[in-house]
């Protein structure tokens, strides 16, 4: 039973490691658009949409904490370097 149960939290933790780096993305394409909106009714728009972002990232980080997720230094330059 034990593997069945550590199968299954490495894929509750892989799915919130997909979940933040998801929101990295979304934070990166909200300070984008932040960037180069030049309409004043448009730049209350990005502050918006880019704080509620950055909320759901915290929230996503805070989530790992309390689960235990953990993400390794070397799994991070692997991936980099895919990139």
């Amino acid at each position: 039973m034990p593997r069945i149960k550590s199968k299954k939290t490495n894929i509750e933790n892989e799915k919130i490691i997909k979940e933040i780096k998801a929101a990295q993305l979304e934070i990166k394409n909200a300070e984008n658009f932040f960037q180069y909106v030049s309409d004043p009714e448009l730049v209350d728009v990005a502050i918006y949409d880019l704080e509620s972002k950055k909320s759901k990232y915290s929230y996503l980080i805070r989530m790992a904490k309390e689960k235990g997720v953990k993400y390794s230094l070397k799994d991070c330059l692997i991936e980099a370097i895919a990139k």
